[in-house]
């Protein structure tokens, strides 16, 4: 799995899936940032959009801390999980 591909995941479960504009997909077009669905704002707890620093000028503007977050941890499963078992 690329990392673009966990991002468009972690984009779709933030998403509305009855959402007319973005029918669940989390943005309209191919350029996510630009066309990025207000459903996702909506839905992102203020508290992931804190957690990453708040008002440091590294902190992400929000959802894209709480998206980024999302995106790592599935990247990471689905790497962890192509480890072998046995390294002998």
């Amino acid at each position: 799995m690329k990392a673009a591909d966990a991002m468009l995941l972690a984009l779709r479960e933030y998403a509305a899936p009855s959402c007319r504009r973005c029918h669940g997909r989390g943005a309209t077009g191919e350029d996510i940032v630009a066309t990025l669905c207000a459903c996702v704002q909506r839905r992102v707890p203020p508290e992931e959009e804190t957690a990453s620093g708040g008002d440091s000028e590294e902190a992400m503007p929000h959802p894209w801390g709480a998206i980024t977050r999302r995106a790592q941890r599935i990247h990471a499963a689905v790497m962890l999980e192509a480890l072998p078992d046995n390294w002998s």
